[in-house]
């Protein structure tokens, strides 16, 4: 594995899972019997952050409005499709995959969802709970405008920025790029019914 990204190696895994299921049609009967859907929705915390975005606009040098949704309206929303398989009882990964999306201006990639849920009953009354999840792949990345700033020329600049007084160059590091990491989480919760 030397040299391979780490995206690449955290591939294998599910990689690996769905060879394994393919040869054993008896643990594959199984496992799909003990899978369960348990979310399917569109958009994503990073395809939140463009849809708070495409709302803006301004008028270019000449007076005419500018909306920005003409590059930031997506084609087709992400789709997340979730599930989960019980391992045990008190334990089950959850897995899934998103569609990923994209505009003019911006793209999101597809992603895998993988994480867990596991639950003890500490009493009759009381459970405790873990989960965790994280998205690979998925990442949001921003393209920028040619803007024609007159006896400057033309150049490169975001285009949320290109009216701002930011120079042209500057507004660059301001370009959305985000992984899906960043949607990673943890949750303990502890319930007690009276």
């Amino acid at each position: 594995m030397h040299g391979r990204s780490p995206w690449a190696r955290a591939a294998l895994l599910p990689t690996g899972l769905v060879l394994a299921l393919l040869a054993a049609p008896e643990v594959r009967a199984d496992l799909l019997s003990d899978t369960h859907l348990i979310d399917i929705r569109t958009g994503s915390a990073r395809s939140d952050l463009v849809r708070r975005i495409r709302s803006g606009g301004y008028e270019l040098a000449d007076g005419t409005p500018l909306s920005l949704r003409v590059w930031y309206l997506p084609d087709m929303p992400e789709l997340t499709v979730m599930m989960l398989t019980e391992v045990t009882p008190s334990f089950g990964i959850t897995w899934g995959f998103s569609t990923g999306e994209g505009a003019r201006k911006y793209s999101i990639a597809p992603a895998l969802h993988l994480g867990f849920s596991a639950h003890h009953a500490l009493s009759p009354n009381a459970v405790l709970s873990l989960s965790a999840g994280t998205v690979l792949g998925g990442r949001l990345s921003e393209r920028p405008c040619d803007a024609d700033y007159g006896p400057f020329g033309v150049m490169p600049v975001n285009c949320r920025l290109a009216a701002s007084t930011l120079p042209p160059e500057e507004t660059l590091d301001y370009l959305l790029d985000r992984d899906g990491a960043t949607e990673s989480w943890v949750s303990l919760r502890f319930e007690y019914r009276f």
